[in-house]
């Protein structure tokens, strides 16, 4: 931390913040080897937040009266070995080129975590995996830092921007329709069994299950999909065009991805689905949410995602977006479809170091919403 820290100051913020704050995020874009990215949140930086937690506390870093930094810690309940607990995610961290090296991470994380004491003993982060400055905080144990809680990696997570492009064939095994009203107990179902033994997974009952259609925009029983086999639904999965509560902007590609997007603005005009956007313009995605196989056969997941894929490329969207752990099998069914992986890290926060021994928790398959991220 170098020695001028000092004259950075972090306080409370919330929404008379809202502006300034997605103007930090626009100025510090993710920066990869194989693009440059911002995930805008206009108008209301604080929408996916609320949508994903019971509280949002917000630390702003700040030079003199200037906001050059922030971060964002989630109150949530979510399954830890089965069981509902209070959790809090430490997400939605930015800060400007000139305020890093400053003890950013250090001081709002210290600022945010000192609250959870006593009312939550786990949580959680996912940091992508060219944040070095976030993922040399992971573990780290500093004296002059000794209130924050201990941490420990626990999985990497993959997000997979497939590549709307030409129709996918259909396994006529399977019959993949649109949910209605009277699959929501079989959903339900599906979901439980897949959400049962997974770490930070939201608690999912047949009420839950319908308020969340209301609250999420872009995301109503419309956008929810069933797979059905010898007339019984065995899969599940939503599409959740989030744009207006987050937009993809593509600012840089590297050279790999220059040619790809060559290739598919090539094809886009000999078979008639979208091309991609021009740089610095917004993406059209949906984010694929809510799913569930039966006995997680990737083939039933692959199933949806062929018919998800088809729709997404009549409806002229650009990406869809598909996320999971390494080393889920599940997500073999993404294989075949063409499109950049980004990577991040999941780490685990616990007060009491003895949480994070090998067999307390069980972190195998922790659950990560895209969306949220």
């Amino acid at each position: 931390m170098r020695e001028d820290a000092a004259d950075y100051q972090v306080r409370a913020i919330s929404r008379e913040y809202n502006w300034d704050m997605l103007r930090v995020l626009s100025d510090s874009p993710i920066e990869t080897p194989a693009l440059d990215v911002v995930f805008d949140r206009r108008p209301d930086i604080f929408a996916v937040p609320r949508l994903f937690s019971d509280r949002i506390d917000c630390a702003g870093f700040f030079d003199g009266n200037r906001l050059v930094g922030f971060a964002m810690l989630l109150r949530q309940t979510r399954l830890v070995n089965g069981e509902p607990r209070p959790v809090f995610y430490f997400g939605g961290a930015h800060v400007r080129q000139e305020a890093r090296n400053r003890g950013f991470l250090y001081r709002t994380g210290r600022f945010l975590a000192r609250g959870t004491r006593g009312e939550a003993e786990l949580g959680y982060a996912v940091v992508m995996a060219e944040n070095s400055a976030a993922r040399k905080f992971i573990g780290a144990r500093r004296p002059d830092y000794p209130d924050l809680p201990h941490s420990k990696n626990v999985a990497v997570f993959r997000a997979k921007s497939v590549l709307v492009a030409g129709p996918r064939k259909e396994d006529r095994k399977y019959r993949v329709r649109r949910a209605g009203p009277d699959d929501v107990e079989a959903m339900v179902a599906l979901l439980r069994a897949e959400y049962r033994d997974r770490l930070f997974a939201p608690v999912v009952d047949r009420d839950s299950f319908i308020e969340s259609l209301a609250r999420r925009p872009g995301c109503g029983m419309d956008r929810h999909y069933v797979v059905v086999r010898n007339g019984e639904i065995v899969g599940t999965c939503a599409a959740w065009d989030a744009g207006s509560l987050k937009q993809t902007r593509i600012l840089r590609l590297g050279r790999k991805l220059r040619w790809l997007r060559a290739a598919h603005s090539a094809a886009a005009d000999l078979l008639g689905f979208a091309p991609m956007p021009r740089l610095g313009m917004p993406t059209r995605d949906v984010t694929v949410c809510d799913c569930a196989a039966r006995g997680r056969d990737p083939r039933v997941l692959r199933a949806l995602l062929a018919a998800v894929h088809n729709e997404c490329a009549r409806r002229r969207y650009n990406l869809m977006i598909v996320g999971a752990c390494h080393g889920d099998p599940l997500f073999e069914a993404v294989r075949g479809f063409p499109g950049p992986s980004t990577f991040s890290t999941v780490a685990l926060f616990a007060w009491d170091p003895a949480l994070l021994e090998e067999g307390r928790i069980d972190a195998s398959l922790p659950f990560i919403d895209p969306v949220m991220l």
